[in-house]
């Protein structure tokens, strides 16, 4: 679990005395809470029915996803707030953090689920409109999901392998480092195992090669700097390792099909393009 800290505050802080009264209180409520529920009859919506929720997402089954939505009761929702809007939030953002820990476990990289519940999250907090709240929520229950398809259908074989802690600590490395020109023997250094080795055991369970893998990571990184990004295209290949725009440009057309002009135009929003005050991209 991620350690929340900054100057001024840290999980990691030990449990005081001083915290009683606020102890007390917590308990207090949560007394109130259930004896209201039992008055009103009043439930949460099925523990179950959230597992399967997460399960969809984990093993990327959008047609179950989908399904869940359906059944579930709109005056079945905890209540995190007084404030209609901020209870709302409050509960779409645990929605998306469940999901991006489950699309983890269905084999997405830590830090790309969290990065991307950072952004969902921080979305949400900008919106005032309960049905957008909704809409984006779902939205980023269907982007993890994606994302598990889309790593899954990688797989050179339909039966799932359980991912060695070798690989994880190897595709970690390599999201760290993107913006060099990485090497097999630099990685396996950095992990203190033998190349051939790591190879092997890369390709067993990944269906393609480490050099494979880190090309397809940093042209997906360049699709996201064309589109949320006004860096030049030379800009983009120098930051992600490539000996110059031309290199990027033919891997970027091979793997996507399409130039990087071509990319930037056709998905770049139009309102981002529209606030781009320098406009380095050319």
């Amino acid at each position: 679990m991620e350690t929340l800290s900054d100057e001024n505050i840290t999980m990691a802080i030990p449990y005081s005395e001083k915290n009683l009264k606020q102890e007390y209180e917590v308990q207090q409520r949560y007394s109130n809470i259930v004896f209201n529920n039992q008055e009103e009859q009043h439930t949460h919506n099925s523990y179950e029915q959230e597992l399967r929720e997460l399960q969809s997402i984990e093993t990327g089954n959008m047609e179950m996803l989908k399904s869940c939505w359906e059944t579930i009761q709109p005056t079945s929702y905890g209540t995190f707030s007084e404030n209609r809007i901020r209870n709302i939030k409050n509960l779409c953002i645990v929605v998306v953090s469940f999901a991006s820990r489950a699309a983890i476990r269905g084999g997405i990289h830590p830090e790309i689920a969290f990065s991307l519940c950072d952004s969902y999250v921080q979305e949400l907090e900008a919106c005032d409109d309960a049905s957008i709240l909704v809409q984006l929520t779902h939205r980023a229950e269907c982007h993890y999901t994606e994302l598990v398809i889309e790593a899954n259908g990688l797989k050179s074989s339909e039966k799932y392998l359980k991912p060695s802690a070798h690989i994880a600590h190897c595709k970690k490395y390599i999201f760290s480092h993107l913006h060099d020109k990485l090497t097999v023997q630099e990685i396996a250094d950095a992990l203190h195992l033998n190349a051939n080795y790591l190879s092997g055991l890369f390709k067993k369970y990944e269906g393609q090669t480490i050099l494979q893998y880190v090309l397809r990571e940093k042209i997906k990184l360049a699709q996201n700097m064309l589109v949320y990004s006004d860096y030049s295209f030379g800009e983009i290949a120098n930051y992600l390792g490539f000996s110059s725009q031309s290199h990027l440009g033919v891997h970027f057309k091979k793997n996507v099909h399409m130039t990087l002009g071509e990319y930037r135009i056709r998905y770049q929003p139009e309102v981002f393009a529209a606030e781009k005050t320098g406009g380095h991209a050319k």
